[in-house]
């Protein structure tokens, strides 16, 4: 869609921007992450007024709107808001141009917006009269982040100074709610590790290290996008470790997000479950017949475990079983 001749530009409150970039990036550093969105909507507001609003993210394939923050909006335009999303012209303007806001007066004039069949489904009900949004594409997921702006009153649509100050303002804004959310999953003084990444409980990425991403595609030479490979989504949505011999990631719940954490492989991760449980209490001093006793295993199957787990460790014996274990114990 074509975009109308705007002639309502004039100088951006260069003062007042500047005062609010530096408070967003205040609030990444120091605001709860449970308040960051509201709060930081109030500081959008001093310099574009707004009656109401959302920000989210999307997935592109399939779309879906998802981790989304109303401001003086009804939850349920969601799903009232769906089925029409395919045939909404301000959303495909803003995919069509990630980076730029979009102010829907440069789209559509107002007769012609309260004439279809979008507004009389979607914007009546909720008093969308006018919008202005920008959505950015998050680099290591490739989810959309978009934030959005309403006017109540149709005699009151964004000007283009507006739009120009929001487009400025978006950026900051991202970076500083990718700030607070990783300050959400790291814990105070934590040193953070080269393969990390932090996800949703549905396996959304929300950020990563690089070493994490070069690591996971070189499991899944086939995983590509924003949500992570299928074999571990069970693993991340209940906050539980996924180990195989290949891979290790330790997984933790930390509030609404989950934290990824590749550790390397060791030598100990070649075992079996009933192996390393065998070999735990061997090099620990117990004896066959104990071990047999306490597992319920005949003590031929005990040596069979152990002579299985001395060819995998590369060890002699008992001692050297036991000096493995112990360098290993930090990360079991």
């Amino acid at each position: 869609m074509a975009l109308l001749p705007r002639t309502d530009a004039h100088p951006i409150d260069t003062p007042s921007l500047s005062r609010v970039i530096l408070e967003l990036h205040r609030a990444g550093r120091e605001a709860a992450f449970s308040s960051f969105q509201p709060l930081v909507l109030e500081l959008v507001r001093q310099i574009v007024p707004f009656d109401s609003a959302w920000w989210g993210n999307a997935a592109a394939d399939p779309m879906e709107i998802h981790n989304l923050q109303l401001h003086n909006c009804d939850a349920s335009i969601v799903e009232v808001y769906t089925p029409w999303m395919e045939q909404d012209f301000f959303r495909a303007a803003l995919i069509a141009q990630p980076g730029t806001s979009i102010n829907m007066a440069d789209l559509t004039t107002r007769a012609q917006y309260i004439r279809s069949a979008l507004y009389r489904a979607v914007g009546k009900r909720y008093r969308i009269e006018w919008s202005l949004g920008t959505l950015l594409v998050e680099p290591v997921s490739s989810l959309y982040e978009f934030l959005t702006l309403w006017r109540h009153d149709g005699e009151k649509p964004f000007t283009e100074t507006e739009r120009q100050t929001k487009e400025l303002l978006m950026p900051h804004l991202a970076e500083a709610h990718s700030a607070a959310r990783l300050r959400e999953v790291f814990d105070p003084g934590q040193s953070r590790v080269s393969r990390w990444a932090v996800a949703d409980e549905r396996g959304f990425l929300r950020d990563a290290s690089p070493g994490f991403i070069h690591e996971l595609r070189g499991h899944w030479p086939a995983w590509q996008g924003s949500r992570l490979p299928e074999a571990i989504l069970q693993n991340v949505r209940l906050a539980t470790p996924y180990n195989t011999a290949q891979l290790k990631l330790q997984i933790t719940r930390k509030g609404a997000f989950r934290f990824l954490q590749m550790l390397p492989a060791t030598a100990l991760d070649s075992l079996s479950t009933r192996e390393m449980e065998v070999v735990s209490r061997y090099g620990q001093g117990d004896t066959y017949a104990g071990i047999a006793a306490a597992l319920g295993l005949s003590p031929a199957t005990v040596r069979n475990h152990i002579a299985h787990a001395y060819r995998k460790l590369a060890v002699n014996n008992k001692a050297e079983l036991a000096a493995r274990m112990l360098a290993a114990r930090p990360r079991f």
